[in-house]
């Protein structure tokens, strides 16, 4: 690949030398244009080459080219954090740290998302304040950095009041977002239950679901409830890949809990388990055959998706089995996503399950959708019209539903 500069093409030479030689030319020059292309193009630079080109240009630079890194701060690139940051360590000192604390406060938001790496590293207190007042800048790596850093400096001001706020139930959840944002960048555990408490209260569950899988994983959240990871993990499915992006399939470990769910289901006849892999199974089945979900994924995420599916679909288990206990629960998602997955499979075979379902049903969203559902199966003759329409007290709903009996 031409990276379009002569020093950025050395600098992913496999020749140490010639590497080393372009990480010289880059640093003592100020070449920020080869930096503004690693930067572009750091997604389609493999991990290890990246590291190497960080350690080239960190041994570059020198305490007399020191003040060369900061022209490089104009450009932010998380990936390429560590040459800007891991120099000024190298070569800390009060002077120095002085320069950063004012290029903290004057500085463009990547110049103060650099500043806020380098205090997480030097626990200077009069950086604090500048912590404090970027936490929860509209530049995402800024936040980000300086919630870090507070978790390292031990500062948990805003950590307790965006516990306080998250539980506020008169505070509404666009407030509490960028407090959601805080507590994953500042990586406390003991924030979980608040996230969890979030989740459930929440209109945003997606967001919310991705932020606790940010702060832990699945294995942990077994270990502490496993109805909360039940849960998260059926948000988290139901939102790829519109609402979460696909990217994080690796970085969640979702092949590893589906795994675990599928050993769970030769130990327990659980039909909430048994819905949830239903469910997986015709998302990534839909993802998989669809270039569209796909096409701009690295090939390393691409293998994942078709490793989840191959796995589920070569699987002996019959998940249907049981399915219609998750019909007569008393939680109306739970009902609304089982309706979900019959449709999506075509079991026409649930159909008096689905009629029981809505007979005795008390929620109305879900009488009309059970109503949708058997219409769609062409089985609507055995549900009684009248006492259905009687039960509903919705308008819009008894209209809609009135609607499918009439076409």
């Amino acid at each position: 690949m031409d990276f379009g500069t002569q020093n950025a093409n050395n600098l992913i030479s496999k020749d140490k030398n010639t590497a080393r030689s372009a990480a010289n030319l880059v640093v003592n020059n100020s070449d920020i244009e080869t930096f503004k292309i690693l930067c572009e193009k750091s997604d389609f630079i493999f991990d290890f080459i990246k590291e190497k080109i960080i350690q080239n240009l960190c041994f570059a630079v020198n305490s007399k080219n020191l003040s060369n890194t900061f022209n490089f701060t104009k450009i932010y690139n998380q990936d390429f954090e560590d040459f800007i940051v891991q120099s000024w360590i190298n070569f800390a000192d009060e002077d120095l740290t002085d320069k950063i604390l004012e290029l903290f406060e004057n500085g463009t938001n990547e110049q103060k998302t650099y500043a806020a790496a380098y205090f997480y590293h030097i626990n200077d207190p009069l950086a604090i304040e500048y912590l404090n007042n970027y936490a929860f800048s509209e530049f995402e790596p800024l936040a980000q950095n300086c919630a870090r850093t507070l978790k390292q400096f031990n500062d948990k001001y805003l950590y307790n009041k965006a516990i306080e706020i998250i539980k506020n139930e008169s505070i509404d959840d666009f407030e509490k977002y960028k407090y959601v944002n805080f507590l994953t960048s500042f990586g406390e555990i003991s924030a979980l239950d608040t996230l969890i408490y979030y989740l459930k209260h929440t209109f945003t569950k997606s967001f919310a679901a991705s932020n606790i899988l940010y702060l832990t994983n699945f294995s942990e959240l077994i270990k502490t409830n496993k109805e909360d990871a039940l849960n998260i993990f059926d948000v988290l499915i139901g939102a790829y890949p519109e609402e979460i992006s696909l990217d994080t399939i690796i970085d969640f470990e979702v092949f590893d809990f589906i795994k675990y769910l599928m050993n769970q289901i030769q130990i327990e006849n659980n039909s909430f388990i048994k819905r949830l892999l239903l469910k997986t199974k015709y998302k990534f089945n839909l993802i998989s055959r669809e270039d569209i979900y796909t096409f701009d994924l690295n090939k390393q995420i691409k293998k994942e998706i078709s490793s989840i599916s191959n796995f589920i679909n070569t699987s002996d288990i019959d998940l249907f089995e049981g399915l219609e206990n998750e019909l007569y629960s008393n939680n109306k998602e739970q009902i609304l996503e089982t309706f979900d997955v019959i449709l999506n499979f075509g079991k026409t075979n649930f159909a008096p399950q689905i009629a029981k379902t809505i007979e005795v049903s008390v929620f109305e969203d879900v009488i009309a959708e059970g109503i949708r559902t058997l219409k769609v199966f062409g089985k609507l003759d055995i549900v009684n019209k009248d006492a259905i329409i009687t039960k509903v007290q919705n308008e819009n709903l008894k209209a809609l539903i009135t609607s499918y009996f009439s076409n």
